[in-house]
């Protein structure tokens, strides 16, 4: 397929974008308008946050260690008269509880992780479906080497759509984005800042 550029009325110039970005060595493109024509990034997921609830619970569980340590290195407060799991549990009470609300913590962690995760990974489906529409509208693309313009043929940024004007290498990223559609055409073709 060719296209005729809006800008020059000529095809023989004319190239789709993925094919002008590996001619950059034949100055086809250069450096500042590639950047601009790259293909729009993948999605990518999103660091997984920890729930205030573990940090809760663990700096419960760190205050109530101090005072079990702190209760193990009183003076003893006259044990001799209680029978062992008395003091038993009065020397180890102070490291049970802790560890129980550690426990807590971590299984409360991971199931906040496993919620996390499930919703990232329908997030990042939803995010990958629309990524891939981007590019498809990325490859419609065609960059004019005579211009240094690129622009859209009639119907590739939808169904039935007119070509668009030449674009600035700037501008072409809003318009696979969607953002440059019908509303940005001005009078001679001229794209609407």
């Amino acid at each position: 397929m060719s296209a005729v550029c809006p800008g020059c009325a000529a095809g023989e110039h004319a190239l789709p974008v993925p094919e002008a970005l590996e001619d950059v060595a034949a100055a086809a493109v250069d450096p500042p308008a590639a950047a601009h024509l790259a293909p729009p990034p993948a999605p990518g997921p999103a660091p997984v946050r920890e729930s205030a609830a573990v940090a809760v619970l663990v700096a419960l569980a760190a205050l109530w260690l101090l005072l079990g340590v702190l209760a193990m290195l009183r003076p003893d407060p006259d044990l001799g008269r209680h029978d062992d799991v008395y003091r038993a549990g009065y020397l180890l009470g102070g490291l049970v509880g802790p560890a129980l609300l550690t426990a807590a913590a971590l299984v409360v962690r991971t199931v906040s992780r496993r919620r996390a995760r499930r919703r990232e990974e329908e997030r990042l489906r939803v995010q990958h479906a629309r990524w891939q529409d981007l590019v498809q509208r990325w490859r419609g693309g065609w960059w004019c080497r005579r211009c240094r313009a690129a622009f859209f043929p009639a119907g590739v940024l939808h169904p039935g759509s007119p070509p668009s004007p030449a674009l600035a290498a700037q501008h072409y990223p809003a318009w696979v984005l969607g953002a440059g559609l019908p509303g940005m055409w001005g009078e001679g073709g001229q794209v609407l800042s």
